[in-house]
Order: structure tokens, then C-alpha cells, then sequence
């Protein structure tokens, strides 16, 4: 998405957006520190876009933004779940870069092959070795692969949803690279970690969250990551790591993979070069 304008108000931003929606032009609408700034979606359209913004600043009282307003609204009543699906998408997309979307969609793909009868060879292929002694050369991804299987749809859905959530602000922020490493080195503590104190036995893309959620949580405490989220986020992960080894709950926990990937994250945060200081 490329920026286009920001206004001091909601009222016209909302004017302009509505009017570019009806010349079919695609746009979103972020509020910030400023205010609230207009994004068009597609590049290709970004010129015509500068066009319609000059003759709406020179304009701005001109009956037809009034009109295009009232045809958004109506279309809004007329479909009201289509556009909140489509609001959605395009916020998925503006808080998400192409790594995070990758994962996501290759994790999702897995899952169905795995449900169409193919995880016999997911599972040989993808799967962690039952010794490490096995493993070839040629099979050393697999101590990162069993991150991208899951065991049920609720498993998949949580990992998924915390995986775009915030692998996709650590993404915008510190970029492809980072978050592709960060990935790595926490499916690969995580792995190692499970392995080493239980067995091979395990999937999932929960150590790498939890890797991700050390780092945010230490890296933003040392002023090394500008992302905020509420101190209440860590709380409950730490909450849900001790209810896991508690053995409380009824489903089987990976819960050495997610203390290792967290553990992972936090090293990482703590030995970090501070390149863009809060």
C-alpha cells in the first residue's frame, strides 16, 4: 500500500476514500499519530489518485463526494457482510508483510493436504526425526518443518491468528529478513528443546509464536522495538506456559517447545544491536 494523504479528521478522509472507491479505486483508511491516513492499495492506480485528491482539495464542497458518500453508505446496508469481509482482508494485508503471509498460507495448505489423507507423507517428510542420529545432511530442515503441521483445526487456527498478528507487526517493522531468522531460531530451540527432555513427537507452530512473543516482550523493554503491546499480552503467555506444565488441561502440550521458543526470542532480544532505538 502507498500513502496518499493524511487529513486531520475522519469526516474527510472518508470523504476522499469514499469518492475513489466509486472511480474504483482501492483504498484504505489507518488512523495515526497525526491523524487519519489515506493508502491506495494498488500502485498502478496511485497517479490517478493524486489527480482526484488536487481536485478535491480545490473542491472539496462539490456535490459529487456528497453522492459518492451516499452510494458507499447505501452499498454498506446493502451488503454489510461483504464489506466487513472485505475490511478484514485489507487489514490483514496492510499489517501483514509477504513472509508472514507465506507461512500462513503454506501452514494453512499443509493442514488441508494433512486432512485429504497425505499426512503420512507429510509426516515423513516434514516431521522431526525420531533420532538425530537418522537425520541426513539433506534432512536437516527438518528441525524447522514440524512448526508448519498441526494436529486440529483449533490448534491451527490459534497459531495462525497470533502468527499474523504479531509476526506481521514484527515483519513491517524489522523487515522479511529478521522475521524469516527469528522463525529459524525459535522452531529450532523449540524442536531441540522438546526433543531433548521428552521425544519427537510434537508439531506445531507454537514455539515459534512464543519466540516471538519474548522477543517483542524484551526487545520493546529495552527500547530496541517501537511495536507496543499491552503488558497484559505476556501475562498471559506466561499464565498459559505454567497452566501447560501443570498438566491441568486435557489435550497434550508441547510445553518444553514453548518455554525453548521463548527462551530463543528473549536471548535474541537481549544480544540484539539496537539499530533503531525507541
Amino acid at each position: 500500500m502507498i500513502h496518499l494523504a493524511t487529513f486531520a479528521d475522519l469526516r474527510t478522509a472518508k470523504a476522499v476514500s469514499d469518492y475513489l472507491q466509486i472511480q474504483q479505486i482501492k483504498n484504505d483508511i489507518s488512523p495515526d499519530d497525526k491523524g487519519w491516513s489515506l493508502f491506495i492499495i494498488e500502485e498502478s492506480q496511485l497517479e490517478q489518485a493524486q489527480q482526484e485528491l488536487e481536485a478535491f482539495l480545490n473542491n472539496p464542497y462539490d456535490q459529487k463526494y456528497l453522492d459518492a458518500s451516499w452510494i458507499r453508505n447505501q452499498n454498506a446496508r446493502i451488503y454489510p457482510k461483504a464489506n466487513k469481509q472485505n475490511k478484514l482482508t485489507h487489514q490483514i494485508w496492510r499489517d501483514t508483510g509477504v513472509t508472514t503471509r507465506i507461512v500462513a498460507v503454506t501452514v494453512v495448505i499443509i493442514f488441508v493436504l494433512q486432512i485429504f489423507g497425505f499426512h503420512p507423507w507429510i509426516y515423513q517428510y516434514l516431521g522431526f526425526p525420531v533420532t538425530l542420529a537418522s537425520l541426513e545432511f539433506l534432512e536437516l530442515y527438518r528441525l524447522v518443518t514440524p512448526a508448519l503441521m498441526h494436529g486440529s483445526i483449533v490448534h491451527l487456527l490459534f497459531n495462525v491468528f497470533w502468527w499474523i498478528w504479531l509476526g506481521g507487526k514484527l515483519e513491517l517493522e524489522k523487515g522479511g529478513t529478521f522475521i524469516v531468522n527469528l522463525f529459524i531460531a525459535s522452531a529450532l530451540a523449540a524442536h531441540l528443546c522438546q526433543y531433548s527432555i521428552e521425544n519427537a513427537s510434537f508439531l506445531g507452530l507454537s514455539g515459534v509464536v512464543y519466540g516471538l512473543l519474548g522477543y517483542a516482550w524484551i526487545a520493546s523493554k529495552l527500547g530496541k522495538l517501537k511495536l507496543y503491546i499491552p503488558d497484559g499480552v505476556f501475562i498471559m503467555m506466561l499464565l498459559w506456559l505454567v497452566i501447560g506444565f501443570a498438566g491441568v488441561l486435557p489435550i497434550p502440550m508441547a510445553n518444553w517447545a514453548h518455554l525453548g521458543g521463548m527462551l530463543a526470542g528473549v536471548a535474541w532480544a537481549w544480544f540484539e544491536k539496537p539499530t533503531n532505538p525507541v
